[in-house]
This record gives C-alpha cells, sequence and structure tokens, in this order.
C-alpha cells in the first residue's frame, strides 16, 4: 500500500478538484466504511463516468483500501483500510460535525455523509459587523492606522482612539483585534463586537514584530488536581489527553489571560476540588507573566 507521503507526491500534479475528490473518498472510507459514485456524484455535481474515474484512481493510489460489492454497488473499506489522505485522528471528523451542528457550515459543503445525532452547548454569541471585520482584515493587510470609537467595559461612553491592528484571537468566547493603542502606548486587544464605528487612517508606524506579548509563546502544564482520587486522576487524564499526569498546551503570551480563564485557572478562580478538578503545574514558572500587563490587555 502506498504511504501519505508517496500518495501526496502522486497527486501532485493532478488538478486540486481531482485532489479533493480523492480526499473526499478516503475521508468517507475512513469513517462511514463505504461509499459509492453516487456519493461523489451528488456531492460535487460530477458526471458518473468522472465518479468512475476518480474510484478507480483512488484505487491505484491504495488498493488495499477498498473493495467493490457488486450486490450493493457500493465500494467498502477493507479491514487492512489505512487512510493516505485523511487526517488520522478525530479532530477532522468532529470540527466537521461541530461546524454542522452550530450552523456555521451547510450539510453540503463538508464530507461528511451519514451522521450521529448531534448538539452543542450554546454560548451567549455577538455577531461581528461585517464593516468592522472588512475594515480591520484590511488594516492588518495594508498595515493601516485605524480611528474606532470603543465600548469599553470601564467607560461609561464609547471613547475614540487610533489603534493599529496587526492580528486577531479568538478568546473561546469573542473574536479581538490585537492592536497597538494610541492613547495607552502599547498593544492591547480590542473585542470586535465593541467597535462602534472604524475608519480607516493613514499608514502604521507600528511594527508588529515589536508586541512581544504576541510574538512569544509560553507552555502552560496542567495537571489533576492532588485531593483526587486515583480513579478521579485517571479520569482527568483521560479528559485532557495527559502523558503522564501532564498535559502542555503552548499559548502566546497575549493569549495566556484567556486561556487560563477558560480552563477555570485564573487567578480569582476557587480552587475547589469538585468544582476544578484540574491544576497549573507550572504556575511558578508562569507567574512573571500572570502578573504583566500583556497577559490580559482587555481595554
Amino acid at each position: 500500500m502506498v504511504d501519505r507521503a508517496s500518495a501526496a507526491f502522486a497527486l501532485r500534479d493532478r488538478r486540486w478538484g481531482q485532489q479533493r475528490r480523492l480526499e473526499f473518498i478516503d475521508f468517507r472510507l475512513y469513517w462511514e466504511g463505504r461509499i459509492n459514485r453516487s456519493d461523489l456524484t451528488e456531492h460535487f455535481g460530477i458526471s458518473v463516468p468522472q465518479a468512475s474515474l476518480d474510484l478507480a484512481r483512488y484505487q491505484e493510489i491504495a488498493p488495499l483500501n477498498l473493495t467493490y460489492e457488486r450486490r450493493e454497488k457500493v465500494y467498502l473499506a477493507t479491514p487492512e483500510f489505512k487512510p493516505v489522505l485523511a487526517p488520522e485522528h478525530s479532530d477532522s471528523y468532529l470540527d466537521q460535525l461541530l461546524a454542522v451542528a452550530s450552523g456555521t457550515l451547510a450539510k453540503d459543503t463538508v464530507f461528511i455523509g451519514w451522521a450521529p445525532p448531534t448538539d452543542l452547548v450554546r454560548a451567549p454569541h455577538r455577531r461581528v459587523p461585517i464593516d468592522v471585520l472588512l475594515a480591520i482584515l484590511r488594516a492588518i493587510r495594508q498595515g493601516l492606522v485605524v480611528e474606532i470609537a470603543y465600548q469599553s467595559f470601564n467607560q461609561p461612553a464609547p471613547t475614540r482612539r487610533l489603534i493599529s491592528p496587526h492580528a486577531i484571537a479568538f478568546d473561546g468566547f469573542r473574536w479581538h483585534a490585537r492592536a497597538y493603542c494610541y492613547t495607552r502606548k502599547d498593544f492591547r486587544d480590542f473585542v470586535l463586537g465593541r467597535l462602534l464605528e472604524i475608519e480607516l487612517r493613514s499608514k502604521s508606524d507600528i511594527d508588529p514584530h515589536t508586541d512581544h506579548a504576541w510574538n512569544t509563546f509560553v507552555e502552560v502544564k496542567i495537571a489533576p488536581h492532588p485531593d483526587l482520587t486515583k480513579g478521579q486522576r485517571r479520569a482527568i487524564e483521560l479528559d485532557y489527553g495527559m502523558s503522564e499526569g501532564i498535559a502542555v498546551l503552548p499559548t502566546r503570551r497575549a493569549l495566556l489571560f484567556y486561556l487560563l480563564k477558560h480552563l477555570g485557572l485564573s487567578r480569582d478562580a476557587k480552587n475547589k476540588t469538585a468544582s476544578q478538578q484540574i491544576v497549573l503545574a507550572n504556575a511558578d514558572k508562569l507567574a512573571p507573566y500572570l502578573h504583566a500587563n500583556d497577559s490580559h490587555a482587555t481595554p
């Protein structure tokens, strides 16, 4: 059987369209164990002969991966099946499932055919105004200063200020623009949903590489709470994918505050075993950043 690297090399000179369809075949065989020509024709809008060519091409790449069941007119994954194009981890499947369940993607845009009944815990959500996002993206791409009217949590009324955005980030609940604030004379985070007005201005004189909090990564190490029983600790290790009782989460210094808050490990969190279940295993090493302004810069 051809390995993943060889398969990728074999496809390098192929049209993107066929490569995408071959990935689709690999995905369906991997996760659903079967595929037929109609799956391809309905999903990609191609002809039956083209679908047959795609399946024949896939069989050339991975001849031991599928077998044709004439009675049902379907290709089945063999017991020896090994994906050559689909990622060998569950995230690729679950991310698509989540995108459909949340309404982010339409069912016909993902590779999943049959899907189990799925739902998710809903969180309050405010959509980012399109004009705000377009302006921020343009400012980042062209290196521009923007003037904004911003509703700060700490001010009764919106304030006007000039910022130079250079990145965006999602904290688990809200989208932020990472930008240099000419009022604070520092790099800060601005919640995109709080930008009430935005106007593009002149070329920025700020170098994004000087945002050291954004460009520096640290490791957050978490472990089961020491007061848990052996069985409880094992359950937590499985939940968080820990190895030898530790899970390591690389993060930007600028996003450290949000990650710890998301994990319930911020400084104001209550250290109760039943509710928290995990602890910060390298708190001493992260302490300097926890007290630094760049760890939580939302104005």
